[in-house]
Parts: C-alpha cells; sequence; structure tokens
C-alpha cells in the first residue's frame, strides 16, 4: 500500500497549519540537558521525576527541535462518508527521514489523533496503534461529505512534542475546500451522558494567557459531579482550533488549582490571534467519556493588554504559575 503525502489530486488536501518549528521556553533554553514534562517543555528534572503542574513522569529531555514530517495512507485510498476508513500514519525523522518507531508515551498513548470536520461539527479523538515497521494504524468514519482535519499529537523518543495536522477530504464533496465556517458564540451549558458542563466565560482577548473553567454536574440531580474519574491520564482533555484552523491546540488541565474529583477543572490557554475558536473538552464519569462543544469569540487585546507576543498556533508553553499545556 503506497503512503500518500499531504496531497493528491482529489482525495487529500495540503498540510494545514503544520506545526511550525519547535522551539524551546526561554526558561529551558540555558538549562543543561535532562529531563522534562511532554506538556510543560520547561518543567525539568531527573528520571523518576513527577511534573508539578499535570503529574506526568519526566521523559528524555528533546536535544533537537526540529519539526519531525508526518505521512499518511488510507485504505481503500478514497474516504466516503460513513464507510470505515483505515489510515496508516508514518512519522519521519528531519534530519534523514527515516521512519520513527519509538515514542514516548503522551497521556497513556504513543499517538492522540483528533479527526475534526472543517465545518467544526465533527470531532473524534482516538488513538492508532504502533506495528514494527513504525506505521501506526487506526480505522476512521466520517459522517458525511466534506473536508476533514486529521491533527497528530505525539513525542517522538529524543524528540520534541509535535502537534501536526493534515487535511483530507472525502468522496462526493463539491464545495471549497479551504471554507470558513460562520460559527456564532456558543456558550451555553452542554451536557452529554451523565455530565452536564458550564464553562466560565473567560477573557476574550488574543495573545493572553487566561484561565478557561470547566464545571461538572449531574444532569439529573444537579449535584456537583464529585466522582470524576482520569481519562488517558488527566481529569479532562480540551482541544482547540480557530474557525480556519490556523491555530490548532490541545491543552490539559492545570492540577494546582482543579478539583482531583470534579466539579471543577481549569485549563490555562493562549489564543494566538483573533476570531471565532471551537472547543472540545472531554471528561470521564461512571467509564463514559462526555465530550461536549463549545464555541469563543476571542478579539485584539488593547494596548495595555498586550501581555504576550510571538504566540505559536501549536500547543503554547505557559507561565510557570498557571501553565496547562
Amino acid at each position: 500500500m503506497k503512503v500518500l503525502p499531504a496531497l493528491a489530486a482529489g482525495l487529500l488536501i495540503g498540510a494545514a497549519g503544520a506545526r511550525t518549528a519547535p522551539q524551546p521556553p526561554a526558561s529551558a533554553r540555558d538549562q543543561p540537558a535532562a529531563y522534562m514534562c511532554p506538556m510543560h517543555p520547561d518543567v525539568r528534572g531527573k528520571a523518576g521525576d513527577a511534573c508539578p503542574k499535570c503529574g506526568m513522569t519526566l521523559v528524555a529531555a528533546a536535544g533537537d527541535y526540529t519539526p519531525y514530517a508526518l505521512d499518511f495512507s488510507l485504505e481503500p485510498r478514497t474516504l466516503r462518508p460513513k464507510q470505515t476508513t483505515h489510515v496508516d500514519f508514518f512519522v519521519r525523522r528531519p534530519s534523514s527521514g527515516a521512519v520513527v518507531r519509538r515514542f514516548e508515551s503522551v497521556h497513556e498513548r504513543l499517538f492522540h489523533l483528533f479527526v475534526v470536520g472543517r465545518d467544526l461539527e465533527y470531532f473524534a479523538h482516538l488513538h492508532p496503534v504502533l506495528r514494527e515497521n513504525g506505521s501506526l494504524g487506526v480505522d476512521i468514519a466520517v459522517p458525511k461529505a466534506g473536508p476533514y482535519e486529521l491533527v497528530a499529537d505525539f513525542m517522538p523518543e529524543g524528540g520534541a512534542p509535535q502537534l501536526i495536522h493534515r487535511a483530507v477530504v472525502t468522496a462526493g464533496y463539491t464545495g471549497a475546500l479551504s471554507a470558513v465556517p460562520a460559527v456564532a458564540p456558543d456558550l451555553t451549558e452542554k451536557t452529554d451522558g451523565n455530565m452536564r458542563v458550564r464553562l466560565t466565560p473567560p477573557d476574550p482577548r488574543a495573545r493572553r494567557e487566561q484561565l478557561l473553567t470547566f464545571e461538572l454536574r449531574d444532569p439529573a440531580s444537579g449535584a456537583d459531579v464529585t466522582d470524576l474519574q482520569p481519562y488517558l491520564g488527566a481529569n479532562g482533555h480540551l482541544l482547540i482550533a480557530s474557525a480556519d484552523f490556523a491555530a490548532v491546540f490541545h491543552s490539559h488541565p492545570v492540577a494546582e488549582v482543579s478539583s482531583a474529583h470534579g466539579p471543577t477543572v481549569v485549563f490555562q490557554v493562549l489564543f494566538p490571534q483573533a476570531g471565532m475558536y471551537r472547543l472540545w473538552a472531554q471528561f470521564q464519569r461512571g467509564g463514559r467519556v462526555a465530550t461536549v462543544p463549545f464555541t469563543i469569540s476571542i478579539e485584539e487585546p488593547t494596548p495595555s493588554g498586550a501581555l504576550f507576543q510571538g504566540a505559536r498556533g501549536t500547543r503554547q508553553p505557559l507561565s510557570v504559575s498557571h501553565r496547562s499545556t
């Protein structure tokens, strides 16, 4: 089965917003190579230490922050709505092009895949399986014709954390491939299964670190959720995408200010530019994962409020006091 790059006539469209060359946080550049947190690269320590912000075990610090390449193939080669398609990903080293066969575990998985519709309606969080030849395979099934983003979050052994996305379009779609959906702000409470979720309205300003606070309640009784279960090593996951997909990032809670078992889960994020953003928050209770979407309108900061410049549209290193991912 031939591996396809991110451009093939009628089937695949080029990478949208692939990670720019990752750089270590300024606070980490002057530190000797040691062990670092995969989600908070400025946190350093020794083998066996845990990150004080998210609790993850530190891994060997990256010596090279050059972006890796990501190829993928489809079987069958045409993605069709409501039909199962197998996807194989191949991660390649930037210097040699060799296929990577070893990855660090990040939140209990080697590879996190988010499948997101470009209309921001469809969302799936999947975990491809690593094989001996270095391929990472998973089955996907999308609900309707259209373009979709495949967002890959992983950390090659010896490399830096990577967040790369590729785009694919189904058969039967005749619309624009890069149209930006017209979405409206939506902060209403959401219910999925045994979880009702409320998002505290954030400070809607770009280039400013801020907290997103989620309050979890039982939809039947209205009581606070106090039996939240870890989901993939964290008490919550959050994927955020701008409406034009110029910025995509995957975040995890700040353990210092979140409740271990609910009802409050807090993320810290930085929106790199003004615009509309769709958020998908995931929490687990009673063995069931709830996924709830919200939409936020982010504005340009006032001149006196621009506290951070030069943000990238991928996972950002944040301040020591309130970091997320």
